[in-house]
């Protein structure tokens, strides 16, 4: 038969969990604007600058057009679109 008596005794309390940080009231808007950085305009200027893809239709490279700069499109199939041609500078 087993120790039933173990079922109602008191459970250990487990330690208290002690952070190696000590708490410091400080302005969080420093630590703010380093998490947050600069987007991704750090990655932008690291990446080179991307390869048109070619259109399926009349085999003509694509451009990213203004209105929509992460779309590819094809200035022949599409004359209509605003075109701008790929850059290394980040975006705004």
């Amino acid at each position: 038969m087993t120790d039933q008596i173990g079922l109602f005794a008191e459970a250990e309390e487990a330690p208290a969990v002690v952070s190696g940080i000590r708490y410091a009231r400080t302005d969080p808007g420093a630590s703010d604007a380093a998490l947050t950085g600069d987007g991704y305009g750090w990655l932008a200027r690291l990446l080179p600058t991307p390869t048109p893809p070619i259109c399926e239709h009349c085999q003509h490279a694509m451009v990213l057009p203004a209105s929509a700069p992460v779309l590819w499109t094809c200035p022949a199939c599409h004359p209509q679109e605003e075109l701008r041609m790929p850059s290394t500078e980040p975006p705004d």
